[in-house]
This record gives C-alpha cells, sequence and structure tokens, in this order.
C-alpha cells in the first residue's frame, strides 16, 4: 500500500526503488518523517515528547465521547470504504470508525504505538504535505484539529485531494481563533457550569503546568481562509457544520468548524 513519499515511486523492504530513500520501521511502524531537525524542524521529536509524558492528550480539545460518536456517525454516512485520519494521534478515533480498511499517521511514533493498541488500523509516521499512498486510495479522509498546524496547508491540500477517489470525502475540524474571555467561557462551560467536573479540571491544570504542550506551528484562520486553503487543490467545499448550522452537533464551542469536502468526479468536458 506505501509508496515513497518524496517521489511517489514504489518500495521494496521500505527502500524506494525510484529515488533512492530508504525508511526505518520502528517497533513495527514505518517511518518516512526524518528524524534530523533539519529536514523538518524536528517535528517527530517535538510530538514524541509530548506523547512521552501525556496520555490522551486531545481529549480536553472538545474530543469528548459524544463528539466521538456524532463524528464517526458523519464519516459513515459518506462511505465506510478505506479511511484516512491525519494527525491521528493515540487512535481514538481510529478505532471508532466503521471502515474495514483504516489508516493513521501522525508525527509521534510514541503516539502511534497506543493507536495500535486501539485499533487493528495501519500506521505510519508521516506528513500531511508528503503522504506516503498511492493516487484514489481513500474514500474517506478525515483530520480533527490539525490542519491549522500544518507547513504547508496548500501542499497538504494537495496531497489530500491526490489520494481520495473520484466522490471521495476530506472532512476537516477547524479550530478558530478565540479572543481570551471565549477561551475562559468555554472552560467554565466545560469543567464549572452546568456540570461541576473538578477532578478533570485539576487534570487540565496538571497538564498546562508541567510539561506544557506547545505545537510547533500553528496558523489562524477564518472560515473564508480555511475554505480557500481547501479548495485551493481542486476539492470543493460540500457543507460547513458549526454549532448554529447544526445545533445538535456536540461540538464545543462556536469556534468548532467543520468542512465537508468532495473531490468532484472529473467531468465528460475535462
Amino acid at each position: 500500500m506505501y509508496v515513497c513519499p518524496q517521489c511517489k515511486g514504489p518500495l521494496l523492504e521500505f527502500g524506494c526503488q525510484g529515488c533512492g530513500n530508504r525508511y526505518p520501521v520502528v517497533d513495527g511502524i514505518p517511518c518516512f518523517i526524518a528524524e534530523s531537525p533539519e529536514t523538518h524542524g524536528g517535528i517527530r521529536e517535538i510530538y514524541d515528547e509530548i506523547y512521552e509524558h501525556h496520555e490522551d492528550v486531545w481529549i480536553d480539545q472538545g474530543r469528548s465521547d459524544k463528539f466521538q460518536k456524532w463524528f464517526t456517525d458523519l464519516t459513515a454516512s459518506y462511505s465506510t470504504g478505506p479511511l484516512l485520519e491525519i494527525g491521528c494521534g493515540e487512535g481514538i478515533l481510529l478505532a471508532r470508525f466503521r471502515s474495514q480498511t483504516r489508516f493513521g499517521i501522525d508525527p509521534s511514533v510514541r503516539a502511534l504505538a497506543r493507536a495500535r493498541r486501539r485499533s487493528p488500523a495501519e500506521c505510519a509516521v508521516a506528513r500531511a504535505e508528503e503522504l506516503p499512498f498511492p493516487p484514489e486510495s481513500f474514500d474517506i479522509v478525515a483530520s480533527v484539529g490539525v490542519m491549522e498546524h500544518f507547513k504547508s496547508p496548500e501542499g497538504a491540500a494537495a496531497e489530500i485531494w491526490r489520494v481520495l477517489r473520484y466522490g471521495g470525502r476530506y472532512l476537516a475540524l477547524f479550530h478558530m481563533d478565540q479572543s481570551a474571555s471565549q477561551r475562559l467561557r468555554l472552560k467554565v462551560r466545560e469543567f464549572v457550569f452546568p456540570r461541576p467536573r473538578p477532578v478533570a479540571f485539576l487534570r487540565w491544570v496538571r497538564k498546562k503546568l508541567i510539561h506544557p504542550i506547545v505545537q510547533p506551528l500553528h496558523k489562524s484562520y477564518t472560515i473564508e481562509s480555511a475554505r480557500a486553503v481547501i479548495e485551493s487543490s481542486g476539492l470543493k467545499i460540500r457543507q460547513i457544520i458549526t454549532r448554529d448550522s447544526d445545533p445538535s452537533a456536540p461540538l464545543a464551542g462556536r469556534h468548532v468548524v467543520i468542512f465537508v469536502a468532495e473531490k468532484p468526479r472529473p467531468t465528460a468536458a475535462s
């Protein structure tokens, strides 16, 4: 299934027969990101350190059990065919998707080792800008809260277009920027009112104080700029889901926006 992320040539025992690149396998997980900080800014090391000190890292960013069920139901409503999750982390969502064929990529070997314990999905260390898959491999590509951290969002969108089958869907959840008061209100709703959650609050405080999580990149988006990035590849937005458009959607707040994009089938003229 895997191809060279650089030249897209075939791999033989994780060596590229085209450009000659070789890719290591760590604990059974193929690694398509070089470890050298000079290559990709040490992205593997940064995320491995995050997962060394934390587990269930992103649960407090709106990934409640209710959201997980809702989002995986949403993806299944489009297809239960081959699925790729970009930035799958510890595999919480990856384990719940209904597709029999599931792949997950993430910068962290540590995170993917946990993901493999949760589900039989195939996992690899890789970047969204250099996906190690052949063209038209997936019916569904999903990313939740990760496109804001891509070094080249347009490059990632182009790769997503490449690996999607015609008629396939890309589901991308973005976190839009919030003011300080909006962030405070969000945390009050999450931990204080209407349902006090003191234990969860203390865990959140501990995570902020001890080994705080600092991601290496963060790009700011509006709905318009996020749409422009996705559609720069040729994908077409078919639906935008927010708490205002769908009050029943268990999103963490109005700053959370889900884009459902399609790779249009070619017309007879094209």
